[in-house]
């Protein structure tokens, strides 16, 4: 079984260490691919539940977000993240399939340094690695 499929799991990489919270299988392997090519430890939450309990026990350097989750929704879960000693300054990207100005708003507010819409292409992924990781080195 791959690490995806398990739920909640952490490849091994180098010092970059991602988070990624997404309810759909598809699109946490589309991450764990896109993200794998830099190098970065990642671990996988399906649920904003799961989410919360990684913040309590680990420090991101990264962490990208579903809206749309089960239960706890995206926008609380950034909240809380954003409320959190250990993860209060960690940059938080929501990824949603909702394109509107509203929802890019809703996403700020609730403390997202960045938002974007699914699927997500790599080219997104590097400028957004690069904006707020620079310490990685992306090759062209």
């Amino acid at each position: 079984m791959d690490l995806v499929t398990q739920g909640v799991q952490t490849t091994k990489a180098s010092g970059i260490k991602a988070l990624v919270v997404d309810d759909s299988l598809p699109v946490r392997k589309a991450m764990e691919l896109q993200l794998g090519l830099y190098g970065m430890a990642l671990d996988f939450a399906e649920t904003g539940e799961e989410a919360l309990d990684y913040i309590q026990e680990n420090i991101y350097d990264i962490i990208f977000l579903d809206v749309m989750l089960p239960g706890v929704d995206g926008l609380k879960v950034c909240k809380q993240i954003k409320s959190h000693k250990l993860s209060k300054k960690t940059p938080v990207v929501m990824l949603t399939g909702k394109d509107s100005r509203i929802d890019k708003i809703k996403g700020t507010m609730a403390g997202a340094n960045e938002y974007l819409t699914k699927p997500v292409q790599q080219e997104q992924l590097k400028e957004v690695i690069k904006q707020f990781l620079p310490q990685t080195v992306i090759s062209k």
